[in-house]
């Protein structure tokens, strides 16, 4: 099974309930709470700006109060949909601040693919990092990541930016050529 940013964010969720699934790639798989992400990128889009007009200087204190509302959030307060990202409602971001995504991710026993790319500012090689150290001495994965690639695993050059995915791309091939790599070492065995 394959999943690619928020997807491969929930492959230990979904291991945890699936025993058929024999192995799971993770394509950007945030290892860190949706919502600082959310803040994050936020944060380094504005920053590509050499002045940050005062419409996006509030639109980011915005997203910076509706992110503290989400940390709020216990289910017994509850908070209406305008004052949290993205107008998602509570429900969905308590069932995530209860989603132990390393502790499971640390439990899963079957192969395991990890790749990010290193240009990728949506989900970021922080994230990488604490995947390489939760995965640490576990053989059943592999981790790589790739200097030119961006979140959506399109080669670039310099800072990624949002205008990088408005040009028509494909996955690098040597993706495509790792996946298939260990696709093959892992599950095409005689």
């Amino acid at each position: 099974m394959l999943g690619h940013s928020l997807g491969a964010t929930l492959i230990p969720r979904i291991a945890a309930l699936d025993k058929r699934i024999a192995g799971f790639i993770m394509l950007a798989g945030a290892a860190r709470p949706l919502e600082d992400l959310i803040l994050e990128q936020y944060e380094y889009i504005f920053s590509l700006q050499d002045e940050l007009p005062a419409e996006q200087n509030n639109q980011l204190q915005k997203i910076r109060e509706k992110v503290a509302n989400v940390k709020k959030l216990n289910g017994k307060n509850s908070l209406k949909v305008k004052d949290l990202p993205f107008r998602v409602p509570a429900s969905y971001w308590l069932d995530l601040k209860k989603y132990d995504l390393l502790s499971m991710a640390k439990k899963m026993n079957r192969p395991l693919l990890v790749l990010q790319g290193e240009r990728d500012y949506q989900v970021t090689m922080t994230d990488f990092k604490i995947w390489s150290e939760a995965f640490a001495g576990h053989k059943n994965v592999s981790l790589k990541s790739y200097p030119a690639l961006n979140h959506l695993f399109i080669s670039g050059t310099g800072k990624s930016t949002p205008e990088e995915y408005t040009v028509a791309g494909h996955v690098a091939a040597q993706v495509l050529s790792d996946i298939g790599g260990w696709v093959k070492n892992n599950f095409d065995k005689p």
